[in-house]
């Protein structure tokens, strides 16, 4: 009777070990499970996390739109007296002011180095017509009239890439507006331009929103075509911006 006593107690023992030894198991197998990885295997997928790659700009700048010659015009007076000819009158030279621009542009990305980019630009350059060499001895005259001035562009960008310093070159096209003071001449036309810049992080990329920021500045030649203009071909003119750039 005592050996079998014995025996039962044994078995009871045993029975306990066991069941501590499962439900050690059973807390120790998933903290190991995310602890141990094995020399050359994945880690979980739950712990990757994939950078997010920003893939559109707003930009918001501000600098000069640079004026330009349109040429010069002789008025003169046909005369047949002692011979057929002309009298000069007058000489009438045309240009526009530099003036304040303000400009908006949103860039989207194509490719890992190019981008495509829109902008909107307004100004008010001065239209300054002078009259000089009167025949009559007058003295010279200067008039001007304040226009306003839309463009709305599209181009492309290519990008170097840094990790906080980004030059890029430009090249684009659009259409250009302009509307004289009095709103009674308007000029449509076409602009083509080419230049370039930089991009300059405010931060490194992990530092939250201000991450997101970049210091923008470029310089263009635009080629301004069926405006107000005299001459048949008019000069490039200068364009340069800068500001604040938003990656979102």
């Amino acid at each position: 009777m005592t050996r079998w006593r014995g025996a039962d107690r044994w078995s009871r023992d045993a029975v306990l070990y066991a069941w501590v030894m499962s439900m050690t198991v059973m807390r120790v197998a998933p903290v190991a499970a995310q602890v141990a990885v094995a020399p050359g295997d994945a880690p979980p997928v739950a712990t990757v996390r994939s950078a997010r790659v920003p893939r559109l700009e707003v930009s918001l700048l501000g600098g000069v739109f640079g004026g330009g010659d349109l040429g010069s015009t002789d008025a003169n007076l046909l005369t047949n007296q002692p011979v057929s000819g002309q009298t000069l009158l007058f000489t009438t030279r045309t240009e526009i002011t530099a003036a304040p621009v303000v400009e908006g542009r949103v860039g989207m990305r194509l490719l890992r180095a190019v981008w495509v980019e829109g902008g909107l630009s307004y100004a008010q350059p001065e239209l300054v017509a002078a009259i000089s060499r009167d025949s009559e001895g007058a003295a010279d005259v200067r008039a001007s009239s304040r226009l306003t001035q839309v463009v709305a562009d599209g181009g492309v960008q290519y990008r170097w890439s840094g990790r906080r310093v980004a030059p890029f070159v430009m090249a684009g096209g659009g259409y250009l507006r302009q509307l004289d003071d009095a709103r009674t001449t308007t000029a449509t036309g076409s602009m083509y331009y080419g230049g370039g810049g930089v991009l300059v992080r405010l931060a490194p990329a992990g530092r939250g929103w201000i991450g997101r920021l970049a210091l923008r500045g470029d310089v263009r030649a635009a080629w301004l075509r069926g405006a107000i203009r005299l001459q048949d071909e008019r000069g490039p003119a200068v364009i340069a911006t800068a500001g604040l750039t938003a990656r979102l």
